[in-house]
């Protein structure tokens, strides 16, 4: 098995690394981004990723302040509905970051209705998704995407920016040699009740499916399992959910699609 995950090559990664995400897609003309330079901070502030990941439809903007803290740009006074904000994120090599500019926009009643980034590496940052070439006939990738960021805790809901990273997937298949089937399945990690796990497992793998069709995806070619404590990738001492343990299981909590191919 080939895992190219960070190598951006040929084919789906490449698509993965350079297509944009569907909350820029259909306006994007109308969509204006402050310059960084006019922020009061002049370069981006670090931020905790979990707390953007966090954000959702319909919160009010006490609910976006509390997660990321007050807008860095002057944004009025009276009936503003456009909040916009500069992170630095880590990419994982050392201390080496980007700056990425964030907007979210408001209804009248002041609730989120969607958010935009304005650079397409900044989601990807945020919810990447490793990609494995499988030694089978006809051709076959893995996808992984972390179910904790994904889905909210204990909820089988799509979050905006797992939205996003589905959307990038779809954007990625080449027209000329469209999957022939796409398997999606949900895991979890090995605490709580097998049952409790295995359903909530396969509703993640379900609201995957579900999206992918949304999308555009035949769902005829769709396969949707869900399998619980199964198949773990890392295997963690403890007997109790510490923190220190739910981190280190984290990759078993995911879901993976695999994509065959015509051969």
């Amino acid at each position: 098995m080939k895992n190219r995950s960070i190598i951006v090559a040929m084919g789906l990664v490449a698509g993965l690394a350079g297509c944009a995400s569907s909350s820029q897609s259909t306006e994007d003309s109308e969509i204006r981004f402050p310059d960084l330079d006019s922020t009061y901070l002049k370069v981006g502030d670090f931020i905790e990723p979990d707390n953007v990941l966090r954000i959702s439809e319909e919160q009010h903007k006490d609910q976006v302040r509390r997660l990321l803290g007050h807008p860095h740009f002057s944004e009025g006074i009276f009936g503003v509905r456009e909040w916009d904000y500069a992170f630095n994120f880590y990419t994982g090599n050392g201390n080496e970051y980007i700056t990425c500019q964030y907007k979210l926009l408001f209804d009248r009643e002041m609730r989120v209705t969607s958010t935009y980034w304005r650079d397409v590496q900044c989601p990807a940052l945020l919810v990447p998704i490793q990609v494995d070439e499988l030694d089978a006939e006809p051709r076959q990738e893995k996808l992984t995407l972390s179910g904790d960021v994904l889905f909210d805790f204990d909820s089988a809901q799509l979050t905006l920016e797992g939205r996003r990273a589905i959307d990038r997937i779809v954007a990625a298949f080449d027209e000329a040699n469209l999957p022939a089937s796409v398997r999606v399945t949900g895991y979890s990690d090995r605490f709580g009740d097998a049952q409790y796990n295995l359903r909530l497992s396969q509703s993640r793998a379900e609201s995957v499916g579900n999206y992918l069709a949304s999308q555009g995806v035949a769902r005829a070619s769709l396969q949707i399992e869900g399998r619980g404590q199964a198949a773990p990738i890392v295997n963690c001492p403890g007997s109790f959910a510490a923190p220190s343990i739910k981190e280190c299981l984290k990759p078993n909590r995911r879901v993976e699609l695999t994509l065959q191919y015509k051969s």
